[in-house]
């Protein structure tokens, strides 16, 4: 979403993800000025929430909330109420659009498979910089790479530094402080995830949009070799980005595993917390 100087950048709405296996709706604000990080808001869906006989009540484990500045006035329940069952109702509106997308290419496939088409010369798979699928396949191959090497080098990284260095890189520090350093890398690294996965759903999105501009054409158009062939690039690229969807989910859960081993046995995050 785009900022609108209107609201309160805690009230303005920079990202919304359904997180539809998890059941949640992730709701990412723009970040104040005068605060490190966003304001954050998790709605928690009921598990029995599709079920007709279900009386949807409000309690407030359907709800978790950081606010970077808590002096901001608290959403009252009866509002949070109406703002969970929106989200439930357009979450339905997103997944028939895409079931009907999804449809339509199933469709245009089994069609374009029975008819009869001049045969065409066709881009070789080993022509690189000609052929689209070997141009994602090898971006993909890069990627894959550098998520391995950033695994591998996790362990060498001193990821406590930017933190340590932000209050001054004292030679000590508190309880307080150790628990609040923990809280802030986790944040941090739950919004890197969030912002990585939202491009990657950006991306899937596009292409559905333009695969369907695609559709109306053809339903009026002749269908040429070109066109069937920008049919199968479509569909290609639309499961290349929902692997990446996946593996970095994958990748997302392992890492944020390592790096709570991390903060529980780092010793400059225990008593007597001496960090240099």
């Amino acid at each position: 979403f785009n900022r609108n100087p209107s609201l309160n950048s805690n009230d303005d709405i920079e990202e919304l993800i359904y997180a539809i296996k998890d059941n949640k709706f992730i709701i990412t604000y723009y970040r104040d000025i005068n605060y490190i990080t966003p304001s954050i808001r998790t709605y928690i869906k009921p598990s029995n929430w599709n079920d007709k006989a279900f009386i949807f009540k409000w309690n407030d484990n359907l709800h978790e909330i950081y606010q970077a500045n808590e002096d901001l006035k608290q959403i009252s329940k009866r509002d949070l109420y109406y703002e969970i069952k929106k989200l439930i109702k357009q979450e339905e509106e997103v997944i028939k659009r895409v079931q009907t997308v999804e449809n339509e290419i199933r469709d245009l496939q089994s069609r374009r498979q029975q008819e009869e088409l001049s045969s065409d010369l066709e881009v070789s798979i080993y022509d690189i910089d000609r052929n689209e699928k070997s141009k994602i396949y090898k971006e993909l191959l890069q990627q894959k790479t550098d998520e391995d090497k950033n695994r591998k080098n996790m362990n060498d990284l001193d990821y406590l530094y930017p933190y340590l260095a932000a209050i001054g890189n004292p030679e000590c520090i508190n309880a307080p402080i150790a628990e609040q350093i923990r809280y802030t890398v986790k944040l941090d690294f739950k919004n890197q995830s969030i912002y990585r996965a939202n491009l990657i759903q950006s991306c899937y999105e596009n292409e559905i949009k333009e695969l369907l501009t695609k559709q109306q054409w053809y339903q009026n158009n002749p269908i040429s070799k070109n066109d069937e062939l920008e049919c199968e690039q479509a569909k290609f690229r639309l499961q290349i980005l929902q692997d990446r969807l996946k593996q970095h989910e994958e990748f997302t859960r392992e890492n944020y595993l390592q790096l709570e081993r991390h903060l529980n046995e780092d010793i400059r995050l225990k008593e007597p917390y001496i960090v240099r």
